[in-house]
């Protein structure tokens, strides 16, 4: 059932991913097969009924920082440059451009006459941040205001299509663009060319999804709500209703730009802000989310410092301009990307321990990671391939209801289960109360004893199986209580492995441990053999207690678990005492519990171990008469 289980989420992720990333796919002509050279697109080899569109990728004409209208432009540009363009870093004639200014392109397009049978139509992209198109001297599209500096320009993002009616099979394509508002000029994507109803069904498809992306977030954002108010212990609940809300905010602003639409006139600088200030919100909530979910898997330390971070840097992008924060972003962006590989760590370390439900959790968390990573690429321009953070959640949102829901029928199939073995207790009740209660009684016995080893446990090492911190500590206060009444000597043993970090480097972690237990269960067993109480300290270091026992046994005895060690033989090739594992004792010895605190006989056990360590380690030094002596 398990695995029938699993298998149909796999299946569901796959195919909801399929339908929702399919509106997105076109059947343009694209890649190396058509490309404009020289400034000319030729199409006349171009069959509409079969391609719907193309994109009209390739060496536009390029004049920088002028604005050239129709009439004025040239029959042969100069100067050609790959299209799709963005300004910062691109080269032009060894000149490298910066991100801010202006600039008019040029495209001279040639189709055969059999297309001019039907409406042709040009998808006009995201343009950053003004534009005016001409085709053939007629104005054709203008998207807000160009100018020649901050003060004339007024920015818009309006991706459109424009239907064309052209009347030869050729005709020139003048564009002139202009940013002096934000970090990076130019044309984000791809302009199509092709048939009008094609491309406007394309348009229109691109938009539903944005749409039904958005109306989906939403929902699930309010109906978590719901569910934190009915339940206000479950805070996951919360953080991924205000996650959704902040995911849908930002698809209302990114791809398709939708908020256009709904608000024409809204602040291009509100609409940047926007933009960007989802970013630091929606990524520490979605973090808080996860450690909701699980129990605080990720270090508040490191949570505490992601957030300082995330919100000075949503204040600095509310008071300061698009033309400022904007350059900020790839440095966000980096932290994000760090944040995001420790969270797939700490994801994965769960999913080896086996934590219910983090299979699905990681899967679709590595699903969101990619395409938050490939929004992060496609936003500096390293990748064509558009905005898919939102798909992503979708997938995510989806994929944790489909984990909820089974939940959900797997308790409600156990209701059914229960309320069906009622009704057969019920047919003979007192039979079944006898039965019950014996099974109770069995319960309660086996309950007993599984606390009798809970309890065990919680006083035990689990990597040596030796007496831990917790157990020393109830041990330690004991034993001083009785020698203390009784007038008895009192000795405490340090002991530590020595050069154990360099074994580690050298053998790796998984042969230290095997040294540690070998190492504890060695010196507990000499321990044993005199009455004594053995644990571990920490780390590398043990402890080891004796009571009643003269200062010449505690030497002799801490002699003997050096040697037991020396018979080991285990090889430690990069150790600086010797060519095998040794340790260093510390001893501190008091003929009555009444001479001294019991936390300064363990401090002074410990400053033997440290003189111990100073003369070269594997040796042994004693504190006794509030003086130390090496042995």
């Amino acid at each position: 059932m398990e695995r029938i289980k699993k298998f149909l989420l796999l299946l569901f992720l796959m195919v909801f991913t399929c339908l929702t990333v399919a509106p997105t796919v076109n059947f343009a002509v694209h890649g190396n097969e058509i490309t404009a050279k020289n400034g000319v697109l030729d199409l006349r080899d171009i069959n509409f009924e079969e391609h719907n569109y193309i994109e009209m990728s390739g060496e536009w004409g390029l004049y920088w920082n002028k604005f050239l209208k129709p009439e004025k432009v040239p029959d042969n540009p100069s100067t050609f440059v790959s299209f799709p363009h963005m300004w910062m870093g691109s080269e032009m004639n060894n000149e490298t451009l910066p991100g801010e200014g202006h600039a008019t392109y040029t495209l001279k397009i040639k189709v055969n006459e059999e297309s001019l049978s039907t409406h042709k139509g040009l998808y006009v992209p995201l343009i950053s941040n003004a534009s005016k198109l001409w085709i053939n001297g007629k104005l054709v599209s203008q998207i807000g205001e160009i100018g020649m500096s901050s003060k004339d320009e007024r920015p818009t993002y309006n991706p459109q299509v424009i239907t064309l009616d052209l009347d030869k099979p050729e005709f020139d394509l003048v564009l002139q663009v202009s940013n002096y508002s934000s970090r990076n000029g130019g044309i984000w994507g791809e302009f199509l060319f092709g048939n009008a109803e094609e491309l406007i069904s394309m348009a229109e498809k691109r938009m539903l999804k944005e749409m039904f992306i958005i109306g989906g977030l939403t929902i699930f954002g309010f109906y978590h709500f719901v569910i934190y108010i009915l339940r206000r212990t479950d805070r996951a609940a919360l953080y991924f209703g205000i996650l959704c809300l902040l995911i849908a905010l930002r698809s209302l602003i990114v791809g398709e730009v939708v908020l256009t639409d709904l608000l024409p006139n809204f602040s291009w600088e509100w609409h940047r802000k926007i933009e960007y200030w989802t970013i630091s919100i929606a990524f520490p909530v979605f973090l808080l989310f996860l450690n909701a979910m699980f129990l605080n898997y990720i270090k508040k330390s490191i949570l505490q410092m992601f957030f300082f971070i995330s919100l000075l840097y949503s204040l600095f992008v509310l008071f300061t301009p698009a033309k400022v924060f904007s350059y900020t972003i790839n440095f966000y962006q980096l932290i994000m990307t760090a944040m995001m590989l420790y969270v797939l760590f700490e994801l994965t370390k769960a999913w080896k321990r086996n934590v219910p439900g983090v299979k699905v959790l990681l899967i679709s968390t590595v699903i969101f990671t990619g395409t938050a990573l490939n929004d992060v690429l496609y936003y500096n321009e390293w990748i064509h391939t558009g905005d898919f953070t939102s798909v992503g959640l979708y997938i995510f949102i989806f994929a944790q209801s489909i984990v909820v829901a089974i939940n959900y029928a797997s308790t409600f199939q156990k209701v059914e289960t229960l309320s069906i073995r009622l009704g057969e207790l019920n047919n003979t009740l007192e039979e079944k109360v006898q039965i019950r209660t014996s099974q109770l009684e069995q319960s309660q016995n086996e309950l007993k004893q599984l606390n009798q080893k809970l309890e065990i446990l919680s006083n035990i090492d689990t990597l040596t199986n030796v007496p831990n911190r917790r157990s020393l500590n109830q041990n330690y206060e004991e034993v001083w209580e009785m020698n203390k009444d009784l007038l008895k000597p009192i000795t405490v043993f340090l002991i530590d492995i020595d050069c154990f970090k360099l074994f580690n480097d050298t053998y790796g972690h998984q042969k230290g441990d095997e040294v540690l237990k070998l190492v504890a269960q060695s010196l507990k067993n000499r321990l044993d053999m005199v009455g004594g109480f053995f644990a571990r300290y920490g780390g590398e270091e043990f402890f080891a207690l004796l009571d009643g026992k003269s200062v010449e046994e505690a030497i002799d005895i801490a002699k003997d678990m050096n040697n037991v060690i020396h018979k080991l033989k285990i090889q430690h090739k990069t150790s600086t005492v010797t060519d095998t594992v040794t340790i260093s004792i510390g001893i501190a010895h008091s003929t009555s519990a009444n001479l001294v605190e019991k936390e300064q006989l363990i401090s002074k056990a410990d400053e033997a171990l440290y003189r111990s360590k100073q003369i070269g380690r594997d040796s042994i030094s004693l504190f006794y008469q509030n003086e130390i002596k090496h042995l």
